[in-house]
């Protein structure tokens, strides 16, 4: 579906479909944090109004996700490396917080899984393929959320992953980062299919807050 196409879908009102658009450019990477944002070539490449695409604006800066700089302009937030480390460390709470659930939680489908992604993992690191790799390492993610049974907590989780996406796409980049993400993801998984809530816990968490210095070091070398 074209911009201009799903801009003029009737589900969902304009402004909130505008704001999912420019949501989803910037989770792709296709908009970089600094990224300036013109609502005049906003309006135009949606197919709509500048009032919509300044209402879509203002619900992505309450999401953090662009800065409104007065007299300036409307940008992609581009956060300091202290905001990305903090990032990083509430997200690898909730991570390691869910992980704790699934240990507790996950029915035996769910682990069968859990393990069957982790083979896939396993095998497209070996092969240094780091875009499916990507999409299988959130497939793992996803499923250890799903499996902890806890909304709240995914809610949580989603919208600082959002966040830090442009970053996280970056971090796959670095040679042997794939290896070093399935060794990670191996003690998580053995201990969430053995039960072990607090070793499943403890190592998602340092699975997530490990990677803080690589995050912090894409965004002082993007200034």
């Amino acid at each position: 579906m074209t911009h201009a196409a799903a801009a003029q879908s009737p589900q969902v009102n304009t402004p909130e479909r505008i704001r999912v658009l420019i949501e989803r450019e910037i989770e792709q990477g296709r908009l970089l944090p600094g990224s300036p944002l013109d609502e005049k070539a906003l309006a135009r490449s949606y197919g709509v109004s500048r009032t919509p695409v300044r209402e879509a604006l203002l619900m992505l800066a309450a999401q953090k996700l662009v800065k409104i700089v007065p007299r300036s302009g409307t940008y992609v937030h581009r956060p300091a490396a202290d905001e990305l480390i903090a990032l990083l460390e509430c997200l690898g709470e909730m991570e390691g917080l869910a992980a704790r659930l699934a240990a507790s939680r996950m029915a035996s489908d769910q682990r069968d899984q859990l393990r069957a992604l982790h083979a896939q993992c396993a095998e497209l690191a070996r092969r240094g393929d780091r875009g499916s790799y990507e999409t299988a390492n959130l497939q793992l993610h996803a499923a250890i959320h799903h499996g902890g049974g806890n909304a709240v907590i995914l809610e949580q989780i989603t919208n600082a992953r959002r966040r830090l996406a442009a970053f996280r796409r970056n971090v796959f980049d670095r040679p042997g980062r794939l290896q070093t993400s399935h060794a990670e993801h191996d003690l998580v998984v053995q201990a969430i299919c053995d039960g072990d809530a607090p070793t499943a816990g403890d190592a998602m968490r340092d699975h997530i807050i490990g990677k803080g210095k690589a995050y912090a070091d894409l965004v002082l070398a993007s200034r």
